[in-house]
């Protein structure tokens, strides 16, 4: 005990000349000690929060060193433009090549018949057609009679409504917001697609997540999206709108609300063979994204493209927007999945970013139906005025019609339910199918490297690393 004593007493004593100096610790130059109070953490986060926010904020004016836009012709720019338009599409997951057929599939059996419906010049049938692998688009086809079809048209529903309601067949959609059948009702021949719902629904009996969500997540880690899973449904009906011309000049429209606003104005942005896009309850600054709900997040969108820059490839097409009320939608936390909210953008700001994308196409001829931006308060979703330039646009002869009349039921409407479901079942088949496949996709993806020799592996690993840091991590 006495030796243990002595040891710490010497201990002590020889530790007695650092205590000292440590009341006075030396500075590395140009350096002062952290002083920091409170929650260290908490502070952490609202600096990187400050740090991203005016990164974000600073995207806008980065954005124009990555188009090298040429004015002087249509040709010209749609040409200078497609690098930009190939890169919406990949961050979009637009990759997979989408399937030809001949035409839609009516849906119908000897007890429910195809034909659902019939209004004043126009049928309603039930139909769906493939898409990408064993995904297909469903929905309904609106069909005019009686008169010469004026045009070609993909009107989108929002996520939280169903085709039948923007037909007028089931209740849910006030009758100056169907805008489906009112495009018929003007001798457009029209599909309208069903979307993934947001519902909010127990996954694996741990977690709460909408569908949406629950399809993103997988989507997104193998380079695809639910946004361009959607897109592709809404391209492969254009595709048989083309084909059906049979080498015609083919009018082809897009039209959408909400979430079908959306994918209206990315699909006109991708596809340069629909001359009209109509986008209601959409349209507006994009610097807000990271507060919507998750699966609207798109990687790395926000360097190259805002709403204007993505009007732009639209541009010299028609593209008519609106400031009408779109849908309010909130995912609480606390559920498991990721938080977010919807909302209008104030009419200020819509106006701003209209501006912004009329700046960047000033030099640029457009089409004398090249559209606008009905700013107005109080603007019904997807409103008989928009309709209306959707259809002048596509045939400036056409007279657009607004009949108060709704289509009657012929038969048992689709079961919404079931076809939701097996929407659902088919992409995420294909989020998995991709998944067993992507070890052969990695492989094929790396044949560049050379591991012959330490010197070949260093100087061929660079490409990759240089791709993994910037088009996976991402890099400020």
């Amino acid at each position: 005990m006495r030796t243990s004593r002595w040891a710490i007493f010497g201990l002590l004593l020889a530790l007695t000349p650092l205590a000292a100096r440590a009341e006075e610790p030396s500075r590395l130059p140009g350096t002062s000690p952290l002083t920091l109070e409170g929650d260290v953490a908490a502070t952490l986060v609202d600096g990187v929060d400050r740090f991203l926010l005016r990164k974000t904020a600073e995207s806008v004016a980065g954005r124009a060193r990555y188009w090298k836009r040429d004015y002087s012709s249509r040709a010209a720019y749609e040409k200078s433009v497609e690098p930009n338009r190939k890169r919406l599409a990949h961050i979009l997951g637009v990759r997979d090549p989408r399937v030809p057929f001949d035409a839609p599939e009516l849906v119908g059996t000897t007890a429910s018949p195809a034909l659902v419906g019939k209004g004043p010049n126009y049928e309603v049938f039930a139909i769906r057609w493939p898409a990408f692998g064993d995904v297909h688009g469903e929905g309904l086809l609106l069909v005019p009679t009686g008169r010469p079809k004026v045009a070609d048209v993909v009107a989108i529903p929002d996520a939280d409504q169903t085709p039948e309601q923007i037909v007028g067949l089931a209740p849910g959609v006030a009758a100056e917001s169907q805008y489906a059948r009112r495009l018929a009702e003007s001798g457009c021949r029209v599909i309208v697609p069903t979307l993934i719902d947001r519902r909010l629904e127990s996954r694996n009996g741990r977690v709460k997540l909408t569908t949406r969500e629950f399809l993103y997540r997988p989507a997104f880690e193998l380079g695809r999206h639910l946004i361009g899973y959607e897109v592709q449904k809404v391209l492969a009906a254009v595709d048989w709108f083309a084909r059906d011309a049979k080498g015609g000049d083919p009018k082809i429209g897009v039209f959408g609300w909400g979430e079908g606003g959306m994918l209206a104005f990315y699909s006109g942005a991708l596809d340069t063979r629909i001359d009209a896009v109509g986008v209601s309850g959409y349209f507006g600054p994009r610097e807000g994204l990271w507060q919507e709900p998750i699966d609207r997040n798109v990687f790395g969108l926000l360097e190259q493209f805002g709403d204007a820059e993505i009007a732009s490839l639209i541009a010299p097409r028609t593209l008519k927007a609106d400031t009408a009320k779109g849908p309010e939608v909130v995912v609480e936390p606390g559920n498991g999945g990721g938080p977010g909210r919807i909302t209008t953008p104030v009419l200020r700001a819509a106006l701003d970013e209209f501006w912004r994308y009329g700046s960047i196409v000033a030099d640029l001829e457009r089409h004398p139906n090249n559209g606008g931006l009905m700013a107005e308060a109080d603007l019904p979703p997807g409103s008989s005025d928009l309709v209306q330039v959707e259809v002048k646009a596509l045939d400036s002869s056409a007279k657009p019609s607004d009949d108060d009349e709704a289509p009657k039921a012929t038969a048992p409407l689709p079961d919404a339910e079931a076809r939701q479901a097996r929407q659902v079942h088919e992409i995420d088949r294909h989020n998995q199918r991709l998944l067993v496949e992507s070890a052969y996709v990695r492989q094929e993806y790396f044949k560049g490297l050379d591991t012959s020799s330490l010197d070949a592996f260093k100087k061929t690993i660079e490409p990759y690393r240089t791709a993994f840091r910037d088009d996976v991590v991402g890099r400020f």
